[in-house]
């Protein structure tokens, strides 16, 4: 074998070796958690499920591989600690991240159904999201139309495209705006609609 090939052995292994090294000193502690945590709720906000399972997936990724069980069941209850800590501290509320989300949601082109959708799969309860948006409803004439006509805005369907009338165009976006959440109805009828109809729907909407 060439002193080349020796030397670049060698170096591989003890690059390996120091790797696994480092690897082991990087322990899972319970303040290691509570900085991930903080460093978290610094960038995102967040529901207490959505949390859990962030601070879940760093565990499994600190977790040694062997030996891991009882850690992983003290992890956990570090975890319920430092979520209820958050709570506590009010740094983090499911109903203030549900009205944020949601009234986001709306005016991005999100139907209701969506939005509850898209609520529930941040971990905010299916009661306490529709209550949410049944709420946010009432700022609204119609929050379903609105949000209809800011999708088609978003997505240039209808009066915002440039295209022809072509019976299979009109088709694929009736069934884009059906499986968005919208119904039937209100997608025919705001695609039907001038420019200048839904400018003046999106220029009064809150």
């Amino acid at each position: 074998m060439a002193w080349g090939s020796v030397f670049s052995h060698a170096t591989l292994i003890l690059f390996i070796i120091m790797n696994n090294e480092k690897r082991k000193k990087r322990l899972l502690t319970r303040e290691y958690l509570l900085r991930a945590t903080y460093n978290y709720l610094q960038r995102f906000a967040t529901t207490e499920k959505n949390l859990r399972l962030v601070l879940d997936r760093k565990v499994r990724r600190r977790l040694p591989e062997l030996d891991s069980e009882d850690l992983y069941v003290q992890a956990k209850i570090w975890i319920d600690e430092i979520v209820q800590k958050t709570v506590d501290q009010k740094l983090v509320n499911d109903r203030i991240f549900a009205e944020g989300r949601a009234a986001s949601l709306v005016r991005s082109g999100h139907s209701k159904m969506k939005a509850g959708q898209k609520l529930q799969a941040k971990g905010i309860a299916p009661d306490m999201a529709a209550e949410v948006i049944e709420e946010l409803a009432e700022q609204y004439e119609d929050m379903d139309f609105t949000a209809a006509v800011k999708y088609v805005r978003k997505r240039r369907f209808g009066a915002f495209s440039l295209r022809h009338e072509a019976t299979d165009v009109v088709e694929k976006e009736l069934a884009s705006m059906c499986r968005a959440g919208f119904s039937y109805g209100t997608a025919r009828k705001i695609l039907k609609m001038t420019h200048s109809e839904l400018e003046e729907i999106l220029y009064a909407a809150p």
